[in-house]
């Protein structure tokens, strides 16, 4: 189904750049591939930091206009005790701006979209609590209920409760937001599963896409042996990198005692930065990412909690990377195991698969590159950009048939 160019208000919880969230990532994706497909973007992006001219600029060619809306720490304290109050995930709440609302509401009146388009159910209140009636999408991205239970368990035993209230309060608000919208969109099928079950087969699986222009091979010299990426003070990821430090590279330590290791990402956690040593770098934030992907022998992704699809292996295999995961990763990136890459259960598996890709040259060169091609065949950014056209289409027919119940 085609879309004709149109006028979409893009509506987001963070600024979508630099790119060191997978949310930011995501929403930059869309942002590219809805200009590219020459649609008028209008965006509206809450931010709980400071969006330098620098950042505007790098958006700036997707957008006729751009709108940022601050959110002041005392704003946000505000925020979590009102949604605390009202039976609101936290989550939620923490972006809930009255203030913010009224601009919202003063936007959309003035754009006059011809569809909405919110990422997360962190923003799905704002156009709810709207007088707009134009055709409206959402964008789950993961299904942040899953994510939630998953931390429940290793969470401290004095702030479980919270957690479990978060769960309480997270299922309802994605079961009661779902009426809200027109269209929805989800990461991958394990997530629309966790959060819908077959309830959920009108629900559009937009996998992230990968410019293979950008994360392309390169011929640099191999100098780290294993590296870890991602914003490190993403939980998901700190319980990556201590799995890795602490429980798998030991083992591999055992038989190769000279490997290296690079923690590499934006913010890295106190406890991420208790894991250097003379074997282990963590670099903190890297301009240019592409040069620790290049420099690796053997990209490692060992997580263990988190939902939805891991852009650092979409980006390490594009690069021509030989990469290793978890099934919790390895299930929504759909690669063959084995073939297109290594999946290890535990801490021994994970380690095994490292020492036999960097004592074999070969066999790491033959993972990457049948990496490599699932990835430019399965998640090229023309894909996505088609899917979320047909997303578009759906929703403002959709939007011509009697209003949602909201």
């Amino acid at each position: 189904m085609s879309c004709p160019p149109s006028k979409v208000v893009v509506i987001l919880s963070r600024f979508p750049y630099p790119l060191e969230k997978g949310d930011k990532l995501r929403a930059f994706q869309h942002l590219k591939n809805l200009a590219a497909s020459g649609h008028e973007v209008h965006v509206i992006a809450l931010s709980d930091v400071t969006v330098t001219p620098q950042h505007r600029e790098m958006v700036r060619p997707f957008c006729s206009s751009i709108t940022v809306l601050p959110l002041s720490f005392g704003a946000r304290i505000l925020n979590l005790l009102r949604s605390f109050v009202r039976g609101l995930p936290l989550q939620v709440g923490y972006f809930l701006s009255p203030r913010a609302q009224k601009r919202v509401n003063e936007l959309l009146d003035s754009l006059q979209p011809d569809v909405v388009y919110c990422q997360l159910i962190r923003t799905a209140t704002y156009f709810q609590a709207s007088a707009s009636n134009a055709p409206s999408i959402i964008d789950y991205q993961d299904a942040f209920s899953r994510g939630t239970e998953q931390r429940i368990t290793s969470a401290p035993w004095l702030l479980r409760p919270l957690y479990r209230r978060e769960l309480r309060t997270v299922q309802d608000y994605e079961s009661r937001s779902y009426t809200w919208f027109n269209e929805h969109i989800i990461i991958s099928e394990q997530d629309r599963s966790a959060m819908f079950g077959n309830a959920g087969r009108d629900v559009t699986i937009l996998p992230n896409g990968i410019d293979t222009t950008f994360f392309a091979p390169r011929a640099e010299t191999k100098t780290q042996d294993v590296t870890f990426v991602g914003n490190m003070n993403y939980p998901p990821n700190v319980d990556a990198a201590v799995f890795l430090v602490n429980s798998i590279m030991p083992i591999v330590w055992r038989s190769m005692p000279q490997t290296r290791v690079v923690i590499a990402g934006a913010s890295p956690h106190r406890t991420v930065r208790a894991l250097a040593s003379e074997r282990v770098e963590v670099t903190g934030w890297v301009d240019d990412i592409r040069s620790r992907y290049a420099a690796t022998r053997v990209f490692v992704a060992p997580m263990r909690i988190g939902t939805g699809l891991q852009n650092k292996l979409l980006e390490a295999m594009a690069m021509r990377i030989a990469c290793v995961t978890t099934p919790i990763s390895h299930e929504p990136l759909g690669a063959e195991s084995g073939r297109e890459i290594r999946v290890g259960h535990t801490a021994d598996e994970l380690a095994t698969h490292i020492v036999e890709l960097l004592a074999d040259e070969a066999e790491r060169d033959r993972v990457a590159m049948a990496g490599h091609n699932f990835v430019v065949t399965s998640y090229a950014m023309e894909h996505t950009r088609q899917v979320l056209n047909n997303v578009l289409a759906k929703a403002i027919t959709r939007g011509r048939e009697p209003e949602p119940v909201r």
